[in-house]
């Protein structure tokens, strides 16, 4: 469920362009709300864990500060500036996050979004991001009517990739050794689902 978002802007086709409001969604479990910079103690526990850090290729916030920076570009700034958006993710009743998810690289020529989602650990493995992405996706495709929406994931990272199957993306093909980390070459698997393929869960 979407809490009502005034405001909207769309283009000849129908298409979602602007926002207006934050759009906060609502499962039975969990609130997708927007974050805010008092985030910050969690945005740093949560992307210096290790297992997140390994199969994302990115490094982790050197302290709480550079946390709040970090959550600043990638979680605040980027609904501002109307490129896309991340939400945070809690279990109804309690304000505190345990994950995120949300879309960057908004194409909005051609109707398309690259998604990233992480959860912390003591929180995996109970449904909970399924759940999360079901409601992000139905968004995406219904709300904003977008017509593709795609994720990049380490090879190795096998719960990832058995969510997005599950979720009815379809594994396109693999952009070999595409990142430079901590003196290796990563690869990234990429995964899409279409409009017309999603049905909801």
């Amino acid at each position: 469920m979407t809490r009502p978002v005034s405001d909207m802007k769309r283009d000849a086709d129908g298409k979602l362009i602007e926002f207006g409001e934050f759009p906060v969604l609502e499962t039975k479990r969990l609130i997708l709300r927007k974050m805010a910079l008092d985030d910050d103690e969690f945005y740093l526990k949560n992307f210096s864990d290790s297992t997140t850090v390994d199969l994302t290729g990115f490094e982790p916030p050197k302290d709480l500060d550079a946390a709040r920076e970090e959550l600043r570009e990638y979680c605040i700034d980027n609904f501002t500036n109307n490129t896309g958006i991340r939400w945070g993710v809690t279990v109804k009743g309690r304000p505190e996050l345990i994950g995120t998810l949300g879309f960057y690289k908004w194409d909005k020529r051609n109707h398309s979004v690259e998604i990233g989602y992480d959860l912390l650990q003591e929180h995996r493995r109970r449904g909970i991001m399924k759940e999360a992405m079901t409601a992000m996706l139905d968004f995406l495709f219904g709300t904003m009517g977008l017509n593709r929406v795609y994720a990049l994931i380490d090879p190795r990272n096998a719960a990832s990739a058995n969510l997005l199957i599950g979720l009815g993306f379809t594994k396109e093909g693999e952009f070999r050794e595409s990142t430079y980390f901590r003196g290796k070459y990563l690869s990234d698997v990429v995964f899409a689902v279409l409009a017309r393929e999603w049905k909801g869960k």
